[in-house]
C-alpha cells in the first residue's frame, strides 16, 4: 500500500472514497488517533487519485462529473501542476535551487557565490581568505549554514540532485506534512554543511547531495522501524547509493570529470537522515501510545 493523503479533522473522506471506487482505484482509509489517511494499492494510479483529490478539495459536488476520460484530459494539462500543489515546500526548494544556479552561473560568478557560501570569501593574489564557522556565527550570518545546499557547480550536479529531491522529497512531504519535512531538510542541510566545513576547512562547496542522502536514509529506515510506513527506497537503490558514497572517497569521480565530491556532507547527510528517522519513529510511537 502507498500513502497518498492525510485528511484534516474537518474533512469527510466518504465522498472521495466513493469516487475512487467508481474509478476502480483500490484503496483504504486508515484511521489513527490524530487523523484519517488515504492509502492506495497501485502506485501507477497516483496521478488519477491526486486529480480526484484536487477536484474534491475545490468542489466535492463535481466528483460525480469526473469521468475517466475527463480525468485523463485534466491530467495531460495539469498533472505536473497538481504534483507541485501537493508538495509545495519541495517545489519551493527546487525553485530556489534553480534560481541560485542561474544567479551564480553554476558557480561561475564567485561574487554571488560568496553571498551564499558557508563563509564569505575573497581571492587575492591567488590566495582565498575566509572566516571560520565560529566567526560566521558571531557575524550573525546564520543563513550561510543552510544556503550552500542551494549551490551547484555543473549541469550534471544540479540535475542529479534535483531529480532525487523531487522523487523522494515530494513523497516524504505528503507523508510528514510540510512543517516536519521542512525542519528535517534544514537539520540535514545544516549538519552536512557544518561538518563538511569543519573537516575540509574550505568554503567553496555546495549542493543538495547531503539532503538527498538524508532523505534516502530517512525513507529507507523508517519502514523497517514501523510497519505502517510505505517502502519508498528499495533495497537495490539503497545499495546503489551506499556504493556511490564509497566511490566518492576514491579518485574515480574526478577521473571521469565529476570533480571533487563533498564526501563528508554525503556521509553526515545519510547519518542525519537515519538519526531523524529514529527520532521521528520514537516521537510518533510515544504519541500513539
Amino acid at each position: 500500500m502507498y500513502f497518498v493523503y492525510q485528511f484534516e479533522e474537518t474533512e469527510d473522506p466518504s465522498g472521495l472514497t466513493k469516487a475512487l471506487w467508481q474509478h476502480k482505484v483500490a484503496h483504504q482509509i486508515v484511521s489513527t488517533q490524530q487523523h484519517d489517511e488515504l492509502w492506495i494499492l497501485d502506485q501507477s494510479q497516483l496521478p488519477t487519485v491526486e486529480q480526484l483529490i484536487n477536484i474534491w478539495k475545490d468542489d466535492p459536488s463535481l466528483l460525480q462529473q469526473a469521468k475517466p476520460a475527463v480525468i485523463a484530459r485534466e491530467l495531460s494539462k495539469s498533472g505536473f501542476f497538481s504534483q507541485l500543489k501537493m508538495a509545495p515546500i519541495t517545489s519551493l526548494l527546487l525553485l530556489l535551487t534553480l534560481l541560485v544556479a542561474v544567479a551564480t552561473q553554476l558557480g561561475g560568478d564567485l561574487k554571488t557565490v560568496s553571498y551564499l557560501s558557508i563563509s564569505p570569501f575573497d581571492i587575492k593574489n591567488g590566495h582565498i581568505y575566509f572566516y571560520t564557522s565560529a566567526e560566521v556565527f558571531a557575524r550573525g550570518e546564520y543563513w550561510r549554514f543552510f544556503t550552500p545546499a542551494l549551490l551547484h557547480f555543473s549541469v550534471l550536479h544540479i540535475v542529479f540532485n534535483t531529480l532525487w529531491v523531487w522523487d523522494i522529497g515530494r513523497k516524504l512531504e505528503r507523508l510528514l506534512g510540510p512543517v516536519v519535512w521542512s525542519l528535517g531538510v534544514i537539520v540535514i542541510a545544516v549538519l552536512s554543511n557544518l561538518v563538511q566545513y569543519q573537516i575540509s576547512k574550505y568554503p567553496l562547496f555546495g549542493g543538495l547531495s547531503g539532503v538527498v542522502y538524508g532523505l534516502i536514509g530517512f525513507a529507507w529506515l523508517l519502514p523497517l522501524l514501523s510497519k505502517r510506513w510505505p517502502t519508498i527506497i528499495s533495497k537495490q537503490l539503497m545499495i546503489f547509493f551506499t556504493v556511490w558514497l564509497a566511490i566518492g572517497y576514491t579518485p574515480f569521480p574526478e577521473m571521469i570529470g565529476l570533480g571533487s565530491i563533498a564526501n563528508t556532507a554525503h556521509t553526515i547527510g545519510l547519518l542525519s537522515g537515519l538519526g531523524l528517522s529514529v527520532i521521528y519513529w520514537l516521537a510518533t510511537k510515544y504519541r500513539r501510545n
